[in-house]
């Protein structure tokens, strides 16, 4: 296939149902190529490895939009790891003209006829293999996000074989290539060593060059922790050399949200952000991402109090998470405190400055943290991005490793050298020497953490999360105030977020008229039901749904 070829956008006739492709949103060329060779791909799984923040939902969605207007597949289903993840999709899917119905529980049964598709969880998918397998019997385009998740337990990736093996087409999209210990992932196929194998790669050093990602630049922390193991005292900084279980306890005792160390990173992640937003991005904002919950209110509590500002709280199981990510994303609050929500796939292009307060310390875990600082925001100029963490061997390790793709993303493109080195010498700086704990230290021996404070990292994902909770004192403390957030109206145009509100007024009416008749609820919804000619609320679609509502307008009338 020439460059040519590679660089063309085919744009198929729209077929039924599915709008032209808006003129204001232009792939990149990398998405080009990609489509490129997905066309010329002779088999029907396709693993495209595109770096975080690439856009690789664009992407995605783009293959959904040419495969429905052509009328190669009639349906779309999107697989991702949250349920947050999954709403995500939907909205991004609507922009397109494409209506996904996100989250729909599988006692639901398929997706009513309005609707293009569905975006569900792999645990959905893994609780009800055979509902999917039957839907997809009609031609099916399966878009498998970060698809490493089907190893996270043996019996996920089984249902999902029995799922989709039948679909038409599957697109896998990951952020990088990774490796399965134990359980090959579904339709991947791997080299000798264990490692998945592409079909389509765009790496962070392309995205770099391209400047389609924002670098970022590491800040680890040292200091001098204290703490009591099986009757002896310890006292040590992360440069001892600690049996295994000590070493963890060093961390934990650092992230001790009333500790000292925490103190002092929060302080200066929070001078930092004031330093981005003074520089011009005003709305810049922060994310710390905590060990679990307990720890999480704690470290917001205490960057409350610091800040004069309560920061947002989102819990991945609380309801409503969903709802505070996006308001946070689009509002000038400073700070977002997390556990896990925020770690993988979440859209906050305005986020700058991190704080890693997690005893997670793995690959995956690590570099997903890392690519939520990555995405850029229109600027005349690059922006840099700022995580501070603990100075853990560990961590200061993996880093090391991704320092190389700065390098060869220098090699690429020899411009960027002074370009980023610029950036490199823009942050503030960090307090007076002789500090308890101090971002860098001069000496000969940490030459490494001198290097790691410079580095541009990638986020790519493998498959060994391991959160371990560290177990944190809460900090009592009088609650500062919370700010008002300013936020942009939610898009109200989508399929699903109209089927949804439909749903609501039902049940307002639904409950209006049983005051005023003494029916029960079940029984109004049956009787509107069978006029409808419907099985059930969740079965109707939007066009049954706004007919129920008017007959229950009707019967609170007459």
């Amino acid at each position: 296939m020439t460059d040519a070829q590679r660089q063309a956008e085919p744009t198929p006739a729209p077929g039924r149902n599915i709008p032209d492709w808006p003129a204001d949103r232009p792939l990149r060329a990398w998405q080009k190529q990609a489509l490129g060779e997905l066309a010329a791909h002779p088999g029907d799984s396709f693993l495209a490895s595109a770096t975080p923040a690439a856009g690789k939902t664009t992407f995605g969605l783009r293959v959904a939009w040419e495969m429905l207007a052509s009328g190669r597949v009639s349906r779309v289903v999107v697989v991702a790891p949250t349920t947050h993840i999954c709403r995500q999709w939907a909205a991004d899917a609507a922009r397109y003209g494409i209506d996904l119905e996100p989250n729909r529980p599988n006692s639901d049964g398929p997706e009513t006829p309005d609707f293009h598709g569905v975006t569900v969880t792999y645990q959905t998918v893994a609780a009800g293999p055979g509902l999917h397998a039957d839907a997809a019997r009609r031609p099916t385009l399966v878009i498998a996000d970060e698809p490493h998740h089907m190893g996270d337990q043996a019996s996920w990736g089984v249902s999902a074989r029995r799922a989709f093996d039948r679909a038409s087409f599957r697109l896998l999209l990951s952020g990088t290539p990774f490796r399965s210990d134990n359980d090959a992932i579904p339709w991947v196929v791997y080299d000798d060593e264990g490692i998945s194998r592409a079909d389509f790669t765009y790496g962070y050093p392309e995205a770099l060059v391209d400047r389609v990602c924002r670098p970022i630049t590491f800040l680890p922390y040292d200091g001098e922790m204290e703490w009591e193991s099986d009757g002896r005292v310890w006292t040590a900084d992360f440069d001892l050399v600690l049996p295994a279980a000590e070493t963890a306890r060093r961390l934990r005792t650092a992230l001790a949200a009333d500790g000292e160390w925490m103190g002092e990173v929060l302080r200066d992640a929070d001078a930092r952000l004031s330093e981005v937003r003074a520089a011009g991005h005003e709305n810049a904002g922060g994310l710390v991402v905590a060990s679990d919950q307990e720890h999480a209110r704690a470290i917001a509590g205490r960057l409350g109090s610091i800040t004069g500002e309560q920061p947002e709280i989102v819990m991945s199981d609380e309801p409503g998470a969903s709802a505070r990510i996006a308001a946070f994303a689009v509002s000038d609050q400073r700070w977002l405190v997390s556990v896990l929500m925020v770690s993988e796939g979440v859209d906050i292009p305005r986020l700058r400055v991190g704080v890693y307060a997690t005893a997670a310390r793995t690959e995956l875990f690590f570099r997903q943290v890392v690519g939520r600082f990555i995405r850029t925001t229109p600027s005349p100029r690059r922006q840099m991005s700022y995580l501070l963490l603990p100075a853990d061997g560990r961590l200061k390790q993996l880093a090391f490793e991704i320092e190389k793709e700065r390098r060869h993303a220098i090699e690429l493109g020899p411009e960027l050298e002074g370009e980023l080195e610029e950036l490199d010498h823009e942050p503030p700086e960090r307090g007076e020497p002789g500090q308890a704990f101090t971002a860098l230290s001069s000496s000969a021996a940490e030459l490494d953490d001198a290097i790691l404070a410079q580095t541009t990292m990638q986020l790519f994902a493998t498959d060994d999360l391991d959160q371990s909770p560290a177990p944190m004192k809460t900090l009592s403390s009088s609650p500062a105030k919370k700010p008002e957030l300013k936020t942009l109206a939610p898009r109200e145009d989508s399929a699903y977020a109209i089927r949804e509100r439909l749903r609501e007024e039902r049940k307002e009416l639904v409950a209006d008229v049983s005051r005023k008749t003494g029916e029960s609820y079940q029984q109004i919804n049956a009787r509107i039901n069978r006029e409808l000619g419907v099985a059930s609320v969740s079965k109707a679609a939007r066009a049954d749904l706004e007919r129920g509502n008017a007959l229950l307008e009707r019967d609170l009338r007459s």
